[in-house]
């Protein structure tokens, strides 16, 4: 009798594990099309800009934050949010390394320029740098040349009033000064709501940080109603 309860006990365990690796096994697949999350593997970036006006209606935390805090050195609008490793199908996130994810105090200095918060800077290494194959020092100087390689219109750069445009004329303003940008390397999306207020705007780019498409269904189809979005203004 012992025997068969001790039997038992062993298949239940073994089966609530097989169901377990069932489950992760789905979601690896749904993220990244059966492939595993191994540093270095994937097959483009995407860079991706917060508006951080949009950010910082809902997020801040208080005077003293350096994002979205009144005492900021200077008021917000386009900021990194990060610089994702991407498959063609899917995406690769907290992928295992030799070491533990580690982002020294000088790279976090050096990026809170145009990543201005400390603890965006740590996660976003954690999370999509641990991918890239790449050190924080060289994924973080890749990031800072993905960001140079996008020209941000004019009237984006610190805007004193709220901006309305449908998506398209947003994705054409950033074409105009993006001579090689195509309507299928960026995406526009929008908060979720009834505010349709401007949240971020992803571009698709080689490991070089030149424009390429996007798989489909991510550049194509802009996460915003198709009527106008509200842009809010950079706070003073």
């Amino acid at each position: 009798m012992r025997d068969m309860k001790t039997s038992i006990a062993i298949f239940i365990v073994a089966f609530g594990a097989l169901a377990s690796s069932v489950v992760v096994a789905h979601a690896q697949r749904a993220q990244g099309g059966g492939r595993e999350h191994v540093a270095g593997r994937f097959d483009f970036y995407q860079l991706v800009l917060s508006w951080s006006p949009t950010h910082c209606a809902d997020n801040s935390r208080g005077k003293g934050d350096t994002q979205c805090g009144r005492r900021r050195a200077r008021p917000y609008a386009f900021v990194v949010h990060g610089l994702w490793p991407q498959y063609e199908r899917g995406w690769p996130q907290f992928c295992r390394t030799r070491g533990k994810p580690f982002v020294p105090n000088g790279v976090i200095n050096q990026m809170m320029d145009i990543m201005p918060s400390r603890g965006l800077i740590i996660h976003q290494y954690k999370k999509h740098g641990s991918c890239s194959g790449l050190d924080a020092p060289t994924y973080f100087k890749a990031t800072r040349i993905a960001y140079n390689n996008v020209k941000i219109p004019r009237e984006f750069h610190s805007p004193q009033k709220q901006l309305t445009m449908r998506p398209a004329e947003l994705v054409n303003k950033f074409r105009a000064v993006n001579p090689t940008l195509t309507n299928d390397a960026i995406q526009v999306v929008c908060k979720r709501g009834n505010a349709n207020r401007l949240k971020e705007v992803k571009f698709c780019m080689t490991r070089k940080g030149a424009f390429r498409a996007c798989t489909k269904g991510r550049g194509t189809r802009h996460r915003c109603r198709d009527k106008a979005i509200y842009i809010p203004p950079a706070r003073q």
